[in-house]
């Protein structure tokens, strides 16, 4: 894998902490929850 020396700006940590809350409060979908979701809002004409 390649190493990046650039340091993570505060914000990218910011975001890294909001995901890893996500998770384990299990606020997350798979891709098929997802998909569906997108599907349906789609069908409803509220998505191009």
């Amino acid at each position: 894998m390649p190493h990046d020396e650039e340091p993570l700006s505060d914000e990218a940590i910011r975001g890294i902490e909001e995901s890893l809350e996500d998770i384990r409060a299990g606020r997350l979908y798979t891709l098929e929850e997802a998909r569906a979701e997108l599907q349906a809002i789609r069908r409803r004409g509220l998505l191009e």
